[in-house]
């Protein structure tokens, strides 16, 4: 990633006075954790062995027509200024929507987790693990951006190697019986942070918002300790590498993230989170800083609202400058019937000095998805999603055709399809 900062100190005023931030996204699949509804592979199977085994997996793609019509070649020649690097990006603003007018096959995906009993000390039901096996666009993009952000000149693999590409999240789980259940993870995690996360099938949205692409690391390695202190009432504390880094670290330091998340009634859910720690390469002084807040309402059955902010500062980025960067995101979404429920996406997200995205600027995007589930055999499920997407920047940030950074919007009308079971 670019390294980062914002503008608008109002945007965290405002999320504030909403406070925290919910996780529930009602979207077909939730979580980096497994759900009490993933099947169990224990009854898929009738062996006990495999009883809180969970397991689930997709497949995601996607077909989008850019009004830009920004030309392949003359985005990539320019792939230094950008702070997605992707093979052939031709649709700019986005984390991994980014070839228009070509099929894509982003994520094949499966995931499998033991989950952890509480239990006594020494029972094997304690013991737990978590593995996700991927392959697709999705995660080279992220690998390359990683790599190309964080990695030393001329070294292919510096901080992710070519596991990570295959790998998203590979942990092992203990739940200690102290209290309620002192649950403590160790490995490569899915990041905790944000309101979207990387796969669409766990978002109300086809495509990512700024605050996910922009504003937040992808993954995490290192130590996870979760305590539910009453069952509305949680905290989590994390013992990191840093940003986006796993098996090596770019410095001598490590990332810490405390985090509450609280559940008042069925309706209204919310969650604080920080992360901070010094996150330049061969520097361990100069820190990071992330607060991660939003929250999700149920007013009513077929309506659920999602407000997610985040707002980040770096010390000594730009020859010894500070730097900020911020957004706000709402989503509201509503079940029609059981197979149609539509979400909208509005977003406004501050760089003034470009640490982010490459372009000092604050930009915005107002997303239309239509998410449609057809049911299959086998219980498994088609998720159809038409999207049309809008942006709009206060700098030249989009190319059009072979003028490169030329324009301030761009509209896209896009298909993305997510075949899951």
């Amino acid at each position: 990633m670019n390294e980062r900062r914002p503008r608008g100190r109002l945007v965290l005023a405002a999320v504030i006075a909403l406070t925290f931030a919910g996780r529930g996204r009602a979207a077909e699949v939730n979580g980096i954790w497994s759900e009490s509804s993933t099947k169990d592979l224990g009854e898929l199977s009738g062996n006990d062995f495999f009883k809180n085994w969970k397991i689930r997996g997709w497949a995601e793609s996607y077909f989008v027509y850019s009004s830009n019509a920004a030309d392949k070649d003359t985005v990539n020649a320019n792939q230094g200024l950008s702070a997605i690097k992707a093979r052939d990006l031709s649709i700019e603003g986005r984390t991994f929507d980014v070839h228009r007018n070509r099929p894509t096959l982003t994520i094949l995906e499966v995931e499998l987790e033991k989950v952890p009993q509480l239990s006594s000390w020494l029972d094997p039901q304690a013991v737990g693990f978590k593995l996700d096996v991927n392959w697709g666009d999705t995660y080279d993009i992220i690998w390359n951006t990683v790599n190309k952000a964080l990695g030393r000149p001329g070294h292919k693999e510096d901080v992710l190697g070519d596991a990570d590409r295959f790998l998203s999240h590979y942990s092992i789980g203990y739940v200690a019986p102290v209290g309620k259940g002192l649950r403590v993870d160790f490995g490569k995690f899915v990041t905790h942070i944000g309101g979207e996360t990387i796969e669409s099938i766990k978002n109300n949205n086809f495509s990512h918002g700024y605050l996910y692409s922009f504003g937040i690391p992808f993954q995490d390695f290192g130590f996870r300790f979760n305590y539910p202190w009453t069952d509305t009432l949680y905290t989590e504390f994390y013992v990191l590498q840093g940003w986006n880094v796993t098996y090596k670290d770019n410095n001598g330091g490590k990332t810490i993230g405390p985090a509450i998340g609280w559940t008042p009634n069925p309706r209204v859910s919310m969650y604080a989170q920080y992360l901070g720690g010094p996150e330049q390469r061969d520097n361990d002084n100069h820190y990071r800083h992330l607060l991660d807040l939003g929250l999700s309402l149920n007013p009513i059955d077929p309506f659920n609202i999602l407000l997610s902010a985040d707002v980040g500062y770096e010390r000594n980025v730009f020859s010894k400058k500070d730097t900020w960067w911020d957004g706000i995101m709402g989503v509201f979404r509503y079940k029609v019937t059981d197979a149609f429920e539509p979400a909208f996406r509005a977003e406004i997200y501050n760089d003034p000095d470009g640490f982010t995205t490459g372009v000092p600027q604050t930009v915005g995007e107002v997303t239309l998805t239509l998410n449609y589930r057809i049911d299959l055999p086998e219980k498994t499920h088609l998720l159809v999603r038409p999207e049309y997407r809008y942006d709009v920047s206060d700098a030249n940030f989009f190319t059009q055709g072979k003028a490169f950074r030329d324009r301030k919007d761009q509209h896209t009308v896009g298909l993305g399809t997510v075949l899951y079971f």
